[in-house]
């Protein structure tokens, strides 16, 4: 899959996304174990510098996983994005804001944006989202970007989560 460079203008403040390279590892790491990251995340615990190489050149040797960064029209990192392939047809998705851009509406505008790519490269045909339910911010963003709520599941043996989702159009 051939991946540059994709817009999508929020007003006056266009996004792009970049597939994720090896050059990525410690701002992704840094990211990670960002103290809000970590509390909306359903392994609060601190990733260690090794744990993450490990994790992050799985992710980037996988062709289950679509990781992208999102950058603003300076090239400044807003957040990350990643999809995690379950099926043929299905992902999962991760996303984090960095903690500059966080409170001015662009993680709902990022997350249409990778989504309107993954369906448009893609085979995929759902998108899941698992969002812990204190996490507001999360809710109101997936909400926002067209994902819709379905229960309440249980995940990773003991947590549970508020579960959204997003079909591909016409499907």
């Amino acid at each position: 899959m051939k991946i540059g460079f994709f817009r999508m203008n929020l007003t006056d403040r266009p996004l792009k996304l970049r597939k994720v390279n090896q050059e990525d590892c410690e701002l992704l790491w840094n990211l990670a174990n960002d103290p809000t990251v970590r509390s909306a995340s359903f392994s609060s615990d601190i990733i260690s510098w090794e744990e993450h190489i490990k994790w992050f050149t799985n992710k980037l040797n996988s062709t289950n996983c679509y990781y992208f960064i999102v950058l603003n029209n300076h090239d400044k990192l807003i957040g990350q994005i990643r999809f995690d392939v379950n099926s043929q047809l299905q992902a999962e998705v991760n996303i984090s804001i960095n903690l500059k851009e966080r409170g001015k509406g662009y993680a709902s505008h990022l997350i249409k944006l990778a989504v309107e790519h993954l369906f448009a490269h893609t085979l995929i045909k759902s998108i899941n989202a698992f969002i812990k339910s204190d996490n507001q911010a999360s809710i109101k963003s997936f909400q926002k970007a067209g994902f819709k709520y379905i229960g309440i599941e249980k995940i990773r043996e003991k947590d549970f989560a508020l579960h959204y989702i997003t079909v591909k159009d016409n499907e």
